[in-house]
């Protein structure tokens, strides 16, 4: 019996180790193709260096999709054209005759149809041996818009495809493989799944958004033909996919993809793999940006003549999918000699801003930062940490800028809502009209007589006893202008006639010169207190609109306006009419850190990428570094991160704890007491909502 079990577990330890040894050397041999055959890095100046179309007389050069300028507002160039297809090809010469016809009987047949529909054709000949360039160019002899991009060596097909693709100059972007393996017809699938991705026509080139052809996405809607033996190599390989780099595609290595034009010049100058996994590494991409990908099913036929080497190719795949994985993963980051040294962590309040991501804009169920789920919440402890600072306020008190630090964005939007909506302010709600001949309709009028802010503390007045609302069962129409009620209304009157100004100059020709009251200004209202209300009033505060001098009405001789009007009081949520504030926002407070010296140059060009105020430049010795100098004044100038050598030393952040409020008041009251008021509102309702959980616990 116990020579039974030892053999079990001697025969289970071989097992063991035999695998160990299979994975240790599957790793090791990674590593070492790694080494033997590492990535190739290229540059943007590399990129945007001219390229001449093969064998053009005289001389073209292609077009360039990156902008040149890094301070561009846009790092692609406009499109010159609709459809960009770039097609790789390395000793071709037999198969893209048969798919570039294919190619050319449907765009030159659309582009008859359709005289909007534009495109070019770039055939990137990737270092062949043989006359695949000379073929193509004579094929474009007696077709329409082909060039060939020659590379002096070749680079692989993710090469081939990057430089076809910063050589375009189409609004879509469609790279499709030579062999003609899939109906070139089907750009139509792609192209209806992007227009419906990006909202539909005219299509909008700055959308970002990329789309891709399958030939697996759906087993009962897919119509392809494949050898079993590429079958199981496809299936193997995409389990690779899915464990190291893409989750939300099932068939990454289609050759025919669709990209916009911004997404394109985002993408393809950051791709490191320039062989079979490029499509990989460029949906992970996708992935990690959060840029749409959408997969559609389209028709595909294996053709003789793949240019894959067994083995040697499937190595560098496997090699290619483990080494993304590790790459953006932070795992295998080589750092040159003249490397920036690592920059210092951000502190668990800020929020890091990079150039396609914001990172630690979440922790926990708090941003908090004394937050401690092991200890009792104290309310006391958490408030007594908030502090207020006055930082900008204008001479008329109208327009207010604060901090608030130490609290998270959930009550600061709090305060911001209640702010726009909440805070009650007086409007005018009925409008009788008692005479209008002006071009303006009743009902414009009506609602622009509305929209006048008025000068009136609400705190002195309730709340109507009806629910402010618009129109309703009851009509427009009434016999007699109801009394008002001086705890809940303040009635305005205006009564303007329009007449001829008899003393005017013979040669006038301003309406002012020529008439009377030819402008209704909101200086024509009148006040007319009800019952005792103008005891409540000095004579410089009585109620009047915020300004005198809004337009409200053209007249000319014989038209009148009169009218009566009603205001009560209301909340922003019911109507606009209502709401105090003409501005209420915020923002965190910017952070801006130099992890080495910036001098010379290279200072002038951080100081002319922020606004105005942000970056100084000082004297040290003989030389002028950049330094810091108010980071408050950021707008989040994410224009540092196309300057490759600032980006590496650059860290922009915001602090998640420190709002800086901005508040402008429509003049009712002032901006501090508007921020007043409306803590008082989230009191209430703090109170409100206590009492209704205490209520629920018994």
């Amino acid at each position: 019996m116990w020579e039974l079990v030892s053999a079990e577990l001697f025969s289970a330890s071989n097992l063991f180790l035999l695998g160990f040894m299979i994975s240790a050397l599957a790793v090791s041999s990674v590593f070492t193709l790694s080494h033997i055959t590492p990535w190739v890095r290229r540059t943007r100046d590399e990129y945007l260096t001219p390229e001449i179309v093969y064998r053009s007389s005289p001389e073209k050069e292609f077009s360039k999709l990156l902008e040149s300028e890094r301070d561009a507002p846009k790092r692609y160039t406009p499109s010159r054209c609709y459809l960009s297809v770039v097609i790789p090809a390395m000793n071709e010469s037999e198969r893209i005759e048969i798919m570039l016809e294919d190619c050319c009987d449907y765009l030159e047949k659309r582009s008859k149809k359709d005289l909007e529909f534009s495109y070019e054709i770039i055939v990137v000949d990737d270092g062949s041996t043989d006359d695949t360039a000379d073929v193509v160019v004579g094929i474009s002899q007696r077709r329409q818009n082909i060039r060939v991009l020659k590379l002096k060596a070749n680079r692989g097909k993710g090469g081939a495809v990057k430089m076809g693709v910063l050589h375009s100059s189409g609004k879509l972007i469609l790279f499709a493989d030579a062999d003609g393996a899939t109906k070139f017809e089907d750009f139509e699938v792609l192209e209806k799944e992007m227009l419906r991705a990006a909202g539909g026509e005219p299509f909008d080139e700055s959308f970002p958004a990329v789309v891709v052809g399958s030939r697996a996405h759906l087993e009962a809607a897919s119509v392809a033909e494949r050898s079993f033996f590429r079958t199981v190599l496809m299936h193997g390989f995409h389990a690779l996919v899915w464990l190291f780099a893409v989750r939300t595609v099932r068939d990454t290595q289609c050759g025919f993809k669709l990209f916009s034009r911004s997404i394109a010049a985002r993408i393809f100058p950051v791709l490191h793999v320039e062989r079979w996994a490029f499509d990989a590494e460029l949906i992970f991409l996708c992935e990690k940006w959060t840029v749409p990908v959408s997969e559609v099913s389209v028709r595909w036929k294996e053709i003789e003549g793949s240019k894959i080497t067994p083995i040697w190719s499937w190595l560098q795949m496997g090699r290619d999918l483990v080494l993304i994985w590790f790459r953006y993963n932070g795992k295998m980051v080589k750092k040159s000699a003249a490397s920036v040294p690592k920059a210092a962590e951000f502190p668990s309040d800020e929020i890091v801003m990079q150039e396609e991501v914001v990172l630690n804009t979440y922790d926990e169920c708090t941003d908090y930062v004394e937050y401690d789920d092991t200890k009792e919440f104290s309310i006391v402890d958490y408030c007594s940490q908030i502090k207020v600072a006055m930082v900008n306020e204008s001479t008329d008190k109208m327009t207010l800028e604060f901090d608030i630090t130490r609290i998270e964005a959930p009550i600061a939007n709090a305060l911001r809502r209640i702010l726009i909506a909440e805070v009650p302010t007086m409007a005018l709600e009925k409008i009788y009209l008692y005479q209008n001949t002006s071009v303006i309709q009743d009902e414009v009028l009506c609602h622009r007589l509305g929209l006048l802010p008025l000068r009136v503390d609400p705190r002195g007045f309730q709340f109507p006893t009806e629910k402010v609302v618009g129109i309703n069962e009851k009509g427009v129409d009434c016999e007699e202008e109801p009394t008002g009620d001086p705890a809940r209304h303040l009635i305005f009157k205006i009564n303007v006639t329009c007449t001829k100004n008899r003393n005017a100059v013979p040669t006038a020709t301003d309406p002012k010169q020529l008439y009377h009251n030819s402008s209704v200004y909101s200086r024509a209202f009148e006040w007319v207190p009800i019952g005792k209300q103008s005891g409540n009033y000095d004579k410089k505060n009585v109620p009047k609109m915020v300004s005198d001098d809004i337009l409200v009405a053209k007249l000319r001789p014989g038209q009148e306006i009169e009218a009566s009007c009603h205001a009560v009081k209301g909340i922003g949520r019911d109507h606009a009419k209502f709401s105090p504030v003409a501005t209420a926002s915020y923002r965190l407070l910017p952070t801006i850190r130099l992890n080495a010296e910036i001098s010379g140059e290279a200072a002038e060009r951080l100081q002319s990428v922020f606004s105005e105020g942000v970056i100084g430049i000082e004297k040290k010795g003989a030389k002028r570094i950049a330094v810091v100098k108010d980071a408050r004044k950021d707008t989040c100038s994410r224009n540092v991160f196309r300057h490759e050598d600032l980006a590496k030393v650059v860290q922009l952040g915001k602090n998640k704890q420190h709002f800086i409020f901005s508040v402008e008041s429509t003049g009712a009251l002032k901006s501090a007491e508007l921020v007043v008021e409306a803590c008082k509102v989230m009191e209430t309702k703090c109170r409100s909502l206590r009492k209704q959980i205490e209520a629920l616990l018994g």
